[in-house]
């Protein structure tokens, strides 16, 4: 019987932004739910030093959401939870072995959403990131509805969008959103396919369980534009997308599919490498 990979470990980079801020309550939430290990990593400069006191305070925002725990690194260790100081002047490259080195099955970072000339001119970590994508990375872009409440914990996760063509294949992005329907569980939760072109390719694939109410949307126009209006009008709390990175030298020059959705996406967007959760054993 095929069953989809477990998420046992989540890393989360931090610089200590607020968009760092987000993307931390969202990893500290998911491993709660998830009972994953959470890794902490914040990449310094060579020579500086990093000042843990400007966040994120793990200890503090679990008893905020109502969890008795304390806040020494010993407590928190007890708990899964670990922060670790790098060194080094690429940030991306820190990050990824970081990733190898722990093991992690997730990732979660948040992003500016850079389009067009300006991710030339200023190239993002988590682009750099992405376009390695080792394992499922969920990304919080600027100014996007989230589904943590980060004074209370709460999670909204109700309604997930899973965009879907004939490749790659769509089968990683189902698993992926089930696991996190799994996890937090509640009533009432949906799941949506939309297709941009003929057909409803891979549709088949999904196996919900009984309860989860699905809808199947196949629409014609330009794809991305497409895929953000329903991922609005139906206010999705989360798009899931399988990513096989960038396949010529249109998507390097304008980016894939998948990261100008990100660039332009209203909600959180979890990105699943194709290959991740292969079910050749089914």
């Amino acid at each position: 019987m095929y069953s989809p990979p477990p998420i046992r470990s989540i890393l989360v980079p931090t610089d200590f932004s607020d968009g760092a801020e987000l993307a931390f309550a969202h990893a500290l939430r998911l491993s709660v739910a998830l009972r994953a290990r959470l890794d902490i990593v914040h990449v310094e400069p060579e020579n500086d030093a990093a000042d843990w006191r400007w966040g994120p305070h793990v200890g503090e925002t679990l008893r905020r959401w109502g969890y008795d725990t304390g806040t020494t690194p010993s407590e928190l260790e007890a708990l899964g939870v670990r922060r670790t100081i790098v060194s080094g002047s690429e940030p991306d490259a820190a990050i990824l072995a970081e990733i190898a080195s722990s093991h992690a099955d997730l990732v979660v970072m948040s992003t500016h959403g850079r389009a067009g000339l300006e991710r030339w001119l200023r190239p993002s970590v988590t682009e750099a990131v992405l376009r390695r994508r080792p394992v499922p990375i969920l990304l919080l872009p600027s100014g996007c509805r989230t589904f943590v409440d980060l004074e209370c914990g709460a999670p909204s996760l109700k309604r997930i969008l899973v965009p879907i063509a004939t490749a790659p294949n769509p089968a990683p992005g189902f698993d992926a959103a089930l696991t996190l329907l799994r996890a937090f569980g509640g009533e009432g939760c949906q799941l949506a396919t939309v297709h941009v072109g003929e057909g409803q390719p891979g549709a088949d694939l999904l196996r919900p369980p009984p309860g989860l109410q699905v809808f199947h949307w196949n629409v014609k126009g330009a794809v991305v534009d497409e895929i953000l209006a329903i991922a609005t009008t139906w206010t999705a709390d989360l798009m899931v997308v399988v990513s096989e990175g960038r396949r010529d030298l249109f998507d390097e020059l304008r980016g894939s599919t998948v990261e100008r959705l990100v660039a332009r996406s209203p909600v959180p967007v979890l990105v699943v490498p194709a290959e991740w959760g292969s079910r050749d054993a089914v």
